[in-house]
């Protein structure tokens, strides 16, 4: 039986291979032509840009990689031939989709792994690689952290004037909480420190501090002056989408950050389901790799080529992809808008279409 299994997962293999290489190539063509229209970037920054999406890429590609991998592969196991005779051997159904989920596990943690560790590694260090890439890749600032993250869970603002530390930003109130910021002179020597426990948009960059403390003259040889204040207006010379682009745009940290990242927004108070559906989304289109390669896998059933059409094969599993992607952008939304808890609306899909399956494989049950 190991010889037939090999055999499978070779056949399964060289498909699933075949069809990432495939896709990656359209995808290549399309994002690459899309950057060379840019008047405001050069061709090797694009092509840069492009390597440092790469990884973002499988979320897209190994989904359909596993169907395209159990369709053709059985589909060449049936014209062969070979599929009727590895079930006379003794090789049951049960045994041909434990193998199947067996391989497509691979793929699966395989895209999980690019989609919460690569991806975030590679996006966080665009500006490594290209100079002022946020700026050129305009599109994708929207998606990428203009500041730091450090095991405290803090966010760290850096401006010409000064580096500002806080927990968590409220876009209902626009006010950022558990702040600390350290003002520098010219020279980048340390000049004031200020510690508040909340900070508020008022107008024109000036932000309202409260509750907090100073350390003014820090870098002076004297001690420093020390003031408690309960309000005090800075000019920090940012507006309020700045603060939102900083806060919101989470896809730069891995999935261990971005979950202690929620939760010292929880202990904010603030509402972090969209948070948790990109969190939990991770491991959710991750499972999907598993679930399409068993949906193309019911043509087992039917080992007879003649007693199955490959053309209604196709049609019907591509249809079923279509509408599997269109509800769950749909549920994923809700949980986004807090219609939905997030766990549910990310794994809700997959369950029932996973249920599905199930039917019709025990509807089927030849397992012998």
């Amino acid at each position: 039986m190991g010889i037939i299994r090999k055999h499978i997962i070779k056949e399964w293999l060289n498909f699933f291979l075949a069809s990432v290489v495939l896709l990656l190539i359209l995808l290549t063509i399309a994002n690459l032509i899309g950057g060379f229209l840019r008047s405001n970037v050069s061709a090797g920054d694009v092509i840069i840009n492009h390597f440092i999406e790469l990884p973002g890429f499988a979320s897209q590609i190994f989904p359909v990689a596993c169907l395209v991998a159990s369709l053709f592969s059985i589909n060449k196991l049936k014209n062969r031939n070979e599929l009727t005779a590895i079930f006379a051997a003794g090789f049951s159904r049960r045994d041909f989709i434990i193998t199947i989920v067996f391989i497509a596990s691979f793929a699966a943690l395989t895209q999980f792994v690019l989609s919460a560790y690569v991806h975030p590694f590679t996006k966080k260090n665009r500006h490594f690689l290209i100079d002022d890439g946020e700026k050129k890749f305009s599109n994708l600032k929207s998606k990428g952290l203009m500041s730091s993250t450090i095991k405290s869970g803090k966010l760290w603002y850096k401006t010409s004037e000064f580096y500002l530390a806080f927990s968590s930003f409220n876009k209902k109130i626009n006010q950022i909480n558990d702040i600390t910021m350290y003002r520098y002179d010219n020279d980048y020597n340390f000049s004031e420190k200020i510690i508040a426990k909340t900070a508020t948009f008022l107008k024109d960059g000036i932000w309202k501090f409260d509750n907090g403390v100073s350390y003014h003259g820090i870098n002076q040889r004297n001690y420093p002056t020390i003031t408690n204040f309960e309000t005090i207006n800075i000019p920090l010379g940012m507006d309020i989408e700045q603060f939102k682009k900083a806060e919101s745009d989470i896809t730069t940290l891995n999935i261990h950050q971005l979950d202690d990242y929620i939760g010292h927004l929880e202990k904010s108070g603030i509402n972090t389901n969209e948070y948790k559906v990109m969190y939990w989304e991770k491991f959710s289109t991750s499972f999907v790799c598993i679930i399409f390669a068993l949906m193309a896998s019911v043509g087992i059933f039917k080992p007879n080529r003649r007693n199955s059409s490959f053309g209604k094969t196709v049609i019907f599993v591509f249809v079923f992809t279509l509408a599997y992607w269109f509800i769950y952008s749909y549920v994923t939304e809700l949980g986004r808008s807090s219609k939905l808890p997030p766990l549910a609306a990310c794994f809700a899909v997959p369950v029932f279409f996973l249920a599905y399956i199930t039917q019709i494989i025990f509807k089927n049950r030849k397992l012998s």
